[in-house]
């Protein structure tokens, strides 16, 4: 875990939907979108939220199988944050381009709102003991949710 890159997510242009099925947009999340088909922005933005989703759930593991370090912990923690807020940042883009109202979309926002909170109290330090502990555990079971729903909206877009 600690070798990958953390890349914490900017605020990015609102992406529009342009005619000839164009997204116009300088940045989506980090990523230039500048005159990509609009399928291809709402592809970036799956594998962006697939990929926060993967960290998420993938440091919650590790902490909750006992598998790191206080040290290890302390990095895992430092993740989460930025991680939730890429995933909260690619969800709020794809709601931005209107692709689908479904029970999978709203599945999937109910879940990075929880993942998001969990997150910020476990990075924040407010939690300890069990109860960061029991945040973990939530912390997975929403991103594999969520990791559900999306797959979900991807096959119905």
């Amino acid at each position: 875990m600690a070798d990958l890159q953390v890349r914490t997510a900017q605020p990015a242009p609102t992406t529009t939907q342009g005619t000839g099925g164009m997204a116009h947009s300088s940045s989506v999340t980090g990523v230039s979108t500048a005159a990509m088909p609009a399928g291809t922005v709402v592809q970036t933005l799956f594998h962006q939220l697939a990929q926060s989703l993967t960290v998420l759930s993938g440091g919650a593991e590790l902490v909750l199988e006992g598998r790191v370090s206080a040290a290890n912990a302390h990095v895992i923690r430092m993740w989460l944050q930025p991680s939730a807020r890429q995933a909260e940042t690619s969800m709020r883009r794809l709601r931005d381009l209107r692709l689908a109202q479904s029970p999978a979309a709203t599945e999937l926002t109910q879940c990075l709102t929880v993942l998001v909170l969990a997150a910020d109290m476990i990075s924040q330090g407010q939690l300890s003991g069990e109860s960061a502990l029991d945040s973990y555990a939530l912390l997975r079971r929403n991103a594999d949710r969520a990791m559900k729903s999306l797959r979900e909206l991807r096959a119905q877009i």
